[in-house]
């Protein structure tokens, strides 16, 4: 028997096969949440090295050269 188009006095809901298998994007919200703080982190993170001082670097021991390519990096490369 044909779904029908609800015109008939036999008329019955349209099928919905789908709808018990719940909503593909579920979690996409706490992805969604967890990205942004990964992407945050990261550009607070790139912030803090473009604001470290030659003396600070030279204190902590770490190469020029890395740190201003990190720091040059977008926030969305890891």
């Amino acid at each position: 028997m044909p779904i029908s188009d609800n015109l008939s006095t036999n008329a019955r809901p349209l099928a919905r096969p789908f709808d018990s298998l719940g909503h593909p994007n579920q979690r996409f919200p706490a992805r969604a949440i967890a990205l942004l703080s990964i992407w945050y982190s990261r550009a607070a993170g790139r912030r803090t090295i473009r604001e470290l001082t030659s003396e600070q670097m030279k204190a902590l021991d770490l190469d020029p050269v890395a740190l201003r390519a990190e720091a040059s990096k977008p926030f969305w490369r890891a």
